[in-house]
C-alpha cells in the first residue's frame, strides 16, 4: 500500500509541474495606423473609349496596340468605301471650284488680260477720234475720216464694256460653284458626321477591340487610348467608410499584375454619389509610382486615414468571441467586455474595458 501511495503521489506531482503558465500580455500604447479597404482597377490618369454613335462597319483603322498618338490625330474611319470615294470626289469639286474662282485662275486671268486689251484699245480709239474730230473741224481732214473714226471709238467701248461684262459673269459663275460645292460637300460631311473619329487625348494606345469590316455597335469601345505614363486608381469604398476619407490622403496599393510589390498613392477625387448595387462610393487615387501598369489590372488598397496615432492595443489572439478577454487580477481572472478599434495586422485597438498596464490572458 505504501508503494502504491507514493507512486500516486509522484504522479500528481509530476503532473503540477508539468502545468503550463497561461501565456498573458500587459496592455501598453503604441502607434498605429488606420487604414480603410478599397478595392477596384488601375486606369491611365486620362483615357477615353473611342466609339460609334450610330452602328456602323469599321472601314479603316489606322494605329495599332502601343502607339503613341496625339490629341487631334484620326485613329478611325467608319463607313464603306464608297463612301469614302465620295468624300474624296466632293472635296476635290470644292478645291478645284476654289482654284477657279481664285485670282490666281488661269480662266479669269485670260479674261481679265481681254478686258485689258479692250480698254487700252478703246483709250487708244476714243483719243485718235477726238484728234480726227480736232482736225476736221480745221478742214485738216475730212468729216468722213472722223465720223469713221468715232464709229471705230464706239466700237471698242463696246467690245470694252462686253468684256467686262463677261468678267463679271464668269466670276459670279465661278463663286457660284465655289458655293455650290461647299454645300454638297455640307451635306455630305453632315450625313457623315461621326465617322472619322480622333483622339481626344495625347497618349497611348492600350487596345484595339474591333478589326476593320467589322461592325461597331452604338456604343461599343472600338480602341481605348489613354495617358502613356500617369495612372490612377478608381476605387471602391464602403458607405460605412466613407466620411473617413479625404482628398490627398495616402494610398498603398498591391496588384496581381505586379505580385509581392507595393505601390503609393494619393486620394484625388471622391465622387459622392452611391452605387446601389454594392453600397459603396467611388473614389480615385493618382499612382506616385511609375511603372509600367496594365488598365483595368485589378488592385486592393488601404487608405490610411490614421498615421502613428498613440493606441492601447493587444494582440488579436488574445480577443474571444463576443469582444471580451481575460483580465488577471492577482491569483483571480475574470472575462471583462471590450469596445475594439481600428485593427492592424496582429495588433488590435481597445477603446474601453481596459486599460493600460491591465494584464491579460490568452484563451
Amino acid at each position: 500500500m505504501k508503494t502504491i501511495r507514493y507512486l500516486f503521489g509522484a504522479a500528481v506531482f509530476f503532473f503540477l509541474a508539468c502545468k503550463k503558465e497561461p501565456e498573458t500580455y500587459t496592455i501598453i500604447e503604441k502607434p498605429l495606423n488606420e487604414a480603410v479597404y478599397a478595392s477596384g482597377e488601375i486606369f491611365p490618369e486620362t483615357y477615353e473609349y473611342v466609339q460609334s454613335n450610330n452602328p456602323e462597319r469599321i472601314m479603316k483603322i489606322l494605329v495599332k496596340e502601343g502607339d503613341l498618338v496625339k490629341k487631334g490625330e484620326v485613329l478611325v474611319l467608319l463607313g464603306t468605301p464608297s463612301q469614302s470615294t465620295r468624300l474624296t470626289l466632293l472635296t476635290d469639286e470644292l478645291r478645284l471650284a476654289r482654284q477657279n474662282a481664285s485670282v490666281q485662275s488661269p480662266m479669269l486671268i485670260e479674261a481679265q488680260q481681254k478686258v485689258a486689251l479692250a480698254r487700252e484699245q478703246y483709250e487708244h480709239d476714243s483719243a485718235n477720234a477726238d484728234r480726227y474730230r480736232d482736225l476736221a473741224a480745221e478742214k485738216a481732214v475730212s468729216r468722213k475720216d472722223a465720223d469713221d473714226a468715232t464709229l471705230k471709238s464706239q466700237t471698242s467701248l463696246s467690245a470694252y464694256q462686253n468684256l467686262r461684262q463677261q468678267l463679271l459673269i464668269k466670276q459670279k459663275e465661278l463663286s457660284g460653284k465655289v458655293l455650290n460645292a461647299a454645300g454638297q460637300l455640307a451635306q455630305f460631311s453632315q450625313l457623315q458626321e461621326g465617322k472619322v473619329l480622333t483622339s481626344n487625348i495625347t497618349g497611348k494606345i492600350y487596345s484595339v477591340n474591333l478589326k476593320e469590316g467589322a461592325l461597331a455597335k452604338a456604343g461599343e469601345p472600338i480602341l481605348m487610348a489613354g495617358s502613356a505614363k500617369q495612372f490612377k486608381l478608381e476605387l471602391l469604398v464602403d458607405e460605412r467608410d466613407i466620411s473617413k476619407v479625404k482628398l490627398g490622403q495616402q494610398v498603398f496599393f498591391e496588384t496581381d499584375a505586379f505580385a509581392g510589390r507595393q505601390f503609393s498613392a494619393t486620394v484625388s477625387k471622391i465622387v459622392p454619389v452611391l452605387q446601389t448595387e454594392n453600397r459603396s462610393l467611388k473614389v480615385e487615387a493618382q499612382v506616385l509610382d511609375t511603372a509600367g501598369f496594365f488598365p483595368q489590372s485589378s488592385v486592393e488598397a488601404n487608405i490610411l486615414i490614421r498615421q502613428n496615432v498613440s493606441a492601447m492595443v493587444i494582440p488579436v489572439a488574445y480577443l474571444q468571441s463576443g469582444d471580451s478577454v481575460l483580465v488577471r487580477s492577482g491569483q483571480e481572472i475574470k472575462k471583462i467586455a471590450v469596445l475594439v478599434g481600428t485593427r492592424n495586422g496582429a495588433w488590435l485597438e481597445v477603446l474601453s474595458g481596459v486599460g493600460k498596464g491591465d494584464v491579460i490572458v490568452k484563451p
